[in-house]
């Protein structure tokens, strides 16, 4: 195995996110512009054995992890099929998902064979109303129900991801209670400027969110559990400890710490 992913600014690229797909089936406001996106050709996006020799390679030069993203993955025809290859090409590799959630549950039996254990759900709401806001479509249920699943396996590591609005800071007792029923991890996420999204309020910063999970019980930092872009924290509440993450691009920039690479559908390479 060759170790050669480094750049120039030293950082070591062991990390590789997968983009399968750039088609999603939310509308999520502050993603997705009023007036949609305009979707890859059919024959623009990389065929199954290609994603899953292009990670071959990449496991060759030194990756150990990687993220199938998309968009949002499960929508793409053979899935299972790229990720069954991937693990019997690289027995030993980690494998991840980034999800919505709303056609997980139909797939927790594959992933489960196939050993694909770090599974990362978007939920930026517990309320069904808003999370319909939200995204434009009414799915809160299907997402839940694959969240009660997957940790019913007890091999799942799910973390919940939710980007931070100011009324998230309304619903903070709902998500702690959330995870510590389920046995998941909070990662709360500053919102990005992608979009004009309709949405209302102003930026939330961590630092904000971090003040109010100070009143919710005792808080420690645990820098011995951080990502190269989360913050981790314990938070004791009620006899349960809860894991949770920050992850805030916007005012703790950690571009220098980053070890991903991205490989988009269409087969480019970011950085």
């Amino acid at each position: 195995m060759f170790d050669m992913l480094h750049d120039s600014f030293l950082r070591k690229h062991n990390y590789l996110r997968v983009s399968i797909t750039d088609k999603c089936n939310l509308r999520c406001r502050y993603c997705m512009p009023p007036g949609g996106v305009d979707w890859l050709d059919h024959d623009e996006v990389l065929r199954n054995e290609e994603f899953s020799g292009l990670i071959s390679l990449f496991v060759s030069m030194g990756v150990g992890k990687i993220r199938f993203t998309g968009g949002e993955p499960l929508i793409r025809k053979g899935f299972i099929d790229i990720v069954e290859q991937v693990r019997a090409n690289s027995p030993d590799l980690e494998l991840c998902l980034t999800t919505n959630g709303v056609l997980l549950e139909n797939y927790l039996p594959e992933l489960h064979r196939l050993g694909l254990k770090n599974i990362n759900i978007s939920l930026d709401t517990l309320s069904a109303g808003r999370y319909a806001d939200i995204t434009t479509v009414d799915a809160y249920g299907r997402v839940i129900r694959a969240i009660d699943r997957a940790s019913s396996y007890g091999f799942f590591s799910i973390k919940i991801n939710a980007v931070l609005f100011e009324e998230t800071l309304d619903e903070i007792d709902a998500f702690l209670d959330f995870a510590a029923e389920r046995n998941v991890i909070l990662r709360f996420i500053e919102r990005m400027p992608f979009t004009e999204d309709g949405l209302g309020g102003s930026f939330l910063p961590a630092n904000r969110l971090v003040s109010v999970l100070e009143t919710r019980g005792k808080l420690e930092r645990d820098e011995s559990i951080d990502t190269n872009v989360a913050m981790m924290y314990r938070i004791s509440r009620g006899g349960r400890v809860i894991k949770l993450g920050i992850i805030p691009p916007m005012t703790h920039k950690f571009c220098h710490k980053c070890n991903r690479l991205r490989l988009t559908s269409n087969g480019r390479l970011k950085t």
